[in-house]
């Protein structure tokens, strides 16, 4: 490896072009999200949809995940992006883009998963935000890049949590399970997907989504394009 020599310290050439254009890379992810989720303390955004506005509050508790979505926004990272997958009554996805401009910026990115934040009483309830992983290969859990999806869910009976306990190995607590009870949600996915945030406007607006006429691969017929926008 080449290296400069400066009068205070020794740095490599890749250090160098580092600081310059300081992007996120496999090797410092999370140092990298941390830094910019303290410099960018915005918890806010709006998904602008042909349905509607949803607003979702971004969780401090997820420092690193709240950072990739900013700088996925403010890079123009997400713009023209779709809800490629919507399930009523579990699950509407999107992240993904066929926007050429959009490719384009996304080539000059390099490619990186997100450690997991995954917190107790982050969880899986109606309207929570949390990004998408593969279950390939990923024994840490890791997040994806792009791909996130808001939680619709159903309301679950005693019944229906220990059902859910039993076929996915899984314990709930007493405090999740009122939640569950309550309002509904997705509980076998809890301590696997990172919920970093939820929606708090615009629920309606993701039920409509979800109940998009779709295809055999649950890809809605008409696209349901998605202008974000950071708002505080």
């Amino acid at each position: 490896m080449v290296e400069k020599v400066t009068p205070e310290c020794t740095i490599t050439i890749e250090e160098e072009k580092e600081k310059k254009v300081r992007k996120p890379h496999t090797g410092n992810v999370k140092e990298f999200f941390l830094d910019y989720a303290q410099s960018h303390p915005s918890t806010l955004v709006r998904l602008k949809t042909r349905l509607g506005d949803i607003d979702i509050k971004l969780y401090e508790e997820t420092p690193i995940h709240r950072g990739n979505f900013l700088y996925n926004i403010n890079q123009e990272l997400y713009d023209q992006t779709i809800f490629y997958r919507v399930v009523p009554n579990f699950m509407i996805q999107g992240g993904n883009s066929d926007h050429d401009k959009t490719l384009e910026k996304r080539e000059e990115e390099a490619a990186y998963y997100i450690p997991n934040e995954c917190q107790p009483h982050l969880i899986h309830k109606r309207g929570a935000l949390a990004m998408a992983m593969s279950y390939d290969d990923n024994p840490e859990k890791k997040s994806a890049q792009y791909s996130y999806y808001i939680v619709i869910g159903t309301r679950l009976s005693e019944d229906g949590l220990y059902a859910v306990e039993d076929e996915y190995g899984i314990k709930i607590s007493q405090e999740n399970r009122k939640t569950y009870s309550n309002i509904g949600g997705t509980p076998h996915l809890d301590g696997v997907h990172t919920v970093f945030g939820e929606v708090v406007k615009g629920m309606e607006v993701v039920i409509a989504i979800s109940n998009e006429k779709r295809d055999s691969g649950d890809w809605p017929i008409n696209d349901v394009l998605i202008e974000c926008e950071v708002l505080n």
